[in-house]
């Protein structure tokens, strides 16, 4: 079996794609399979750092096994941490928050045993997708390479180059673009117009699209710490 075999197996053994594991060491799409012989010492300096349970001389060698000797079950189901961005999903409107698609991680977050295949969180402002997701909550979220697979009645975090939303999509009846809707009805008194009225988004103007995998929330408000010995 080859160093990129290996590889590969590995990314299987922990729930990722390649793209997913391609990101989270820095590398541009296609590298894992581009991989001929060996692996470069930056990319396997980053492995190590980040998978730290992977036994490299397996990798490199094929000799041993995949996981460190003293990697015990515990280990094995080591923590993921995924980045967390605050104050950037937004249920409804005029809300003040950061609509920045491109503003800086907060922290990083325990995805915990659920959402082992998340590879962002988010934390959701307004109130345009309540009940299913209260303001102040975090939603687990994946990202989504190919946009012809979405699933329509399903939440997604939907970016563009002047917004981020979470909205459930749907079908549109114009050509190459979403349905958007929100789960809040509320209306206007006195109005049948809804206070969160859906809204088609031309697909072309999506740049990054994650599916939401579930949500957590608290009953009691708490700052964020963040965890300073992650970089």
């Amino acid at each position: 079996m080859s160093v990129k075999n290996r590889l590969k197996e590995f990314i299987k053994f922990r729930n990722l794609s390649v793209i997913a594991f391609e990101k989270s060491i820095g590398a541009s799409n296609g590298y894992v399979n581009s991989i001929s012989k060996s692996i470069g010492l930056d990319k396997i300096s980053k492995i190590i750092e980040i998978y730290s349970t992977l036994n490299i001389e397996w990798l490199l060698t094929g000799n041993g096994k995949m996981l460190k000797e003293e990697a015990t079950s515990e280990i094995i189901k080591e923590r993921k941490l995924i980045p967390l961005w605050d104050g950037v999903a937004i249920g409804g409107t005029g809300e003040v928050a950061n609509l920045a698609p491109q503003s800086e991680t907060a922290e990083r977050v325990d995805a915990g045993d659920w959402f082992r295949d998340a590879t962002l969180a988010m934390r959701v402002h307004g109130d345009s997708m309540y009940p299913m997701y209260k303001s102040g909550s975090i939603v687990a979220l994946k990202e989504v390479f190919d946009k012809r697979l979405i699933v329509f009645g399903q939440d997604y975090v939907v970016e563009t180059s002047e917004y981020r939303v979470i909205k459930r999509l749907q079908r549109s009846e114009y050509d190459g673009c979403w349905l958007c809707c929100s789960v809040n009805e509320e209306m206007y008194s006195n109005s049948n117009r809804l206070i969160h009225e859906p809204f088609d988004v031309p697909i072309d103007c999506v740049t990054r699209l994650h599916k939401v995998l579930g949500n957590v929330f608290r009953t009691e408000s708490s700052r964020i710490v963040p965890n300073n010995s992650i970089n």
